[in-house]
């Protein structure tokens, strides 16, 4: 019996906010470091079928004031916006924010051990 377990790379090889496709099997997932954690799902958007490793992170700018310190907010969530019509994904659900009873793209498990990214299967 095969593991569901995949070593993807390094922990290091992943810049935070930068989207990854990585291949496993021949199939496509995009893995992303969200900061405080690792999400993955498969890359393709749910809408039309673009690669999602394409797109990019999404969060929201916050300034003190005019002109003051801005600084990058998630909210505590890790978003990927689809390259081709904006659509975006909640990485740890895998919901679009636009409909998120019907349209989603499936996640999986990602664990970091020893400095390398896991990503199950399962």
């Amino acid at each position: 019996m095969t593991s569901s377990v995949h070593d993807v790379g390094a922990e290091a090889d992943f810049e935070v906010g930068q989207p990854r496709r990585v291949e496993i099997e021949g199939r496509g997932f995009v893995v992303v470091n969200g900061g405080s954690q690792f999400h993955a799902a498969r890359d393709v958007c749910a809408h039309q079928g673009a690669r999602l490793s394409s797109g990019r992170c999404k969060g929201n700018v916050h300034a003190d004031s005019v002109g003051g310190h801005i600084e990058y907010q998630t909210g505590g969530r890790t978003l990927l916006q689809c390259p081709w019509h904006g659509w975006i994904f909640d990485m740890a659900t895998g919901r679009a924010l636009a409909d998120p009873d019907r349209a989603r793209v499936r996640v999986y498990p990602v664990q970091v051990t020893d400095g390398r990214v896991l990503l199950d299967l399962a």
